[in-house]
């Protein structure tokens, strides 16, 4: 009599250890087959890197036709079966790039094996630039006898949640470990001409180095970047997190060559003669007020903020639906109508 609570209280708590125990091992298999079935789904989005190139597609990237300081756009999504497909915000920041450094060659590198659509009238308004230059670029083979072959050749990519994005940071460090130069992303628009400057990154938060425009020189330095932005990528990682791959790498790589974790003590002279230029520069609105750039009520007070600034980027992972009205004061109508004429003028109703 006297021992039966005591028995009940081992009961009791044997019972709620296995019932942990178990919840355990279902959150184990259940987050891990989740994580499998998000990256099963995300394949079809890069199916496209392992096609046959069709007798029109376009010409391979042939590295002997790469100048000193080329600037580089990459588009790693699978929509271009009918063709290139480059809509007028993409068309911008090309065009952007174009003019402001005729001396520069302009490479818009594609990953899907696709061809020329003569219909789209973005490609023939970027044709009328001769330093535009759109090439394919195989996946696979482009990374061989790189620090990125057995990433590539391993299939990680696949693991990716956002396999399209990490395909994109992924091939800017790598083309710029190749070539050195520029890299852009299609959703900046650029305000300066870039000719006669290397190695340089710029700020995005008091936190990060933005990868969205990156340059990697020729010399000591600019190689020495691109070996640890390379080598980064394939050790570090994961398919779990949207920056730590793209930011994430260009910011421990610069960590590591200015010593210091500071962002704010990344300059010229402590990253040995790489430029870290402050958030102003590619970044005045940061991407938690993007909708900034599309607001008419403030547009007096964004275009003085931007007035000095290098460039801007338009955070279109938050933006891409946002409309801009043509004829309407929203500031990034109002750059996009300066710095990309052609393509804006294009726009009927909605740019």
């Amino acid at each position: 009599m006297f021992c039966r609570p005591y028995l009940k209280t081992i009961h009791i708590r044997i019972i709620c250890v296995l019932i942990i125990s178990l919840l355990f091992l279902y959150n184990i298999y259940f987050f891990s087959s989740i994580s499998e079935y998000l990256s099963a789904s995300q394949k079809p989005l890069i199916s496209c890197y392992f096609e046959d190139k069709l007798p029109n597609s376009l010409l391979e990237l042939n590295p002997l036709e790469v100048d000193r300081n080329s600037i580089f756009f990459i588009e790693t999504s699978c929509k271009h079966k009918n063709g290139i497909n480059l809509n007028l915000r993409q068309g911008c920041a090309i065009e952007s790039a174009a003019k402001l450094n005729p001396n520069l060659k302009v490479f818009v590198l594609f990953v899907s094996p696709t061809f020329i659509n003569n219909k789209s009238d973005v490609i023939k308004r970027l044709d009328m630039y001769s330093n535009v230059n759109f090439r394919h670029i195989n996946f696979v083979n482009y990374s061989l006898k790189t620090p990125l072959q057995d990433f590539v050749t391993s299939n990680t990519i696949f693991t990716s949640h956002w396999p399209v994005s990490h395909t994109s940071d992924l091939l800017r460090f790598l083309t710029l470990w190749k070539f050195g130069g520029t890299y852009m992303d299609l959703d900046v628009v650029l305000m300066k001409s870039l000719e006669g400057i290397t190695n340089f990154a710029s700020v995005e938060s008091n936190t990060s180095v933005a990868s969205l425009i990156l340059n990697f020189g020729y010399d000591d330095i600019g190689k020495t970047i691109a070996n640890i932005a390379v080598n980064d990528f394939a050790k570090n990682y994961q398919g779990n997190n949207w920056g730590y791959n793209g930011p994430g790498v260009i910011t421990r790589a610069l960590m590591k060559i200015c010593n210091t974790r500071v962002i704010t003590n990344m300059n010229k002279q402590n990253c040995k003669g790489f430029m870290v230029y402050g958030q102003e520069a590619f970044c005045p609105i940061a991407w938690t007020d993007w909708a900034l750039y599309f607001n008419s009520t403030t547009s007096a007070k964004v275009m003085n903020a931007i007035e000095n600034s290098m460039g801007i980027h338009v955070w279109n992972l938050h933006s891409k639906h946002t409309p801009i009205i043509v004829g309407s004061k929203q500031p990034y109508g109002l750059v996009a109508q300066k710095y990309c004429p052609d393509i804006f003028s294009s726009a009927k109703d909605i740019f």
